[in-house]
């Protein structure tokens, strides 16, 4: 499944589901995030952010790829399943060679390894946007 120009859409407020079982790292996440215009909601874990999937419009997920509950890979899928393809930024700690190729074999946008700096997140969310949403730098 191909997701460039799919989710083309004029640009504006973009809704991101961060969801990680760490709330330091969802909270970390949602301060870099919503100040550059960003809507941040949180999961705690894969059964969550599927149904927050389902009762919002959610344009981008930050997952880790170790849930709880559902790991973060089969919660992409279930996620997507839902009505669209919706780009994906991996994070997670001690992120193997296994778990890049899993993540890139799943078309996730980028993978990053725990911890990250603010301006790493920022940026990388920001490429997605323009690559997915179609907006030009």
């Amino acid at each position: 499944m191909a997701l460039r120009g799919l989710l083309k859409q004029p640009s504006g407020h973009h809704s991101i589901l961060v969801t990680d079982s760490d709330a330091a790292v969802r909270r970390e996440v949602a301060s870099v995030l919503e100040p550059e215009g960003f809507s941040v909601f949180e999961a705690s874990g894969g059964r969550e952010a599927l149904e927050l999937a389902r009762k919002r419009i959610v344009d981008i997920l930050i997952l880790n790829m170790l849930l709880p509950d559902v790991d973060g890979l089969d919660t992409l899928r279930l996620i997507r399943k839902l009505a669209r393809p919706i780009p994906c930024i991996f994070i997670g700690e001690h992120v193997s060679k296994e778990m890049r190729i899993q993540a890139m074999t799943a078309e996730a946008f980028a993978i990053l390894e725990e911890p990250f700096r603010p301006e790493v997140l920022t940026r990388t969310v920001w490429k997605l946007v323009h690559r997915y949403f179609g907006l030009s730098d």
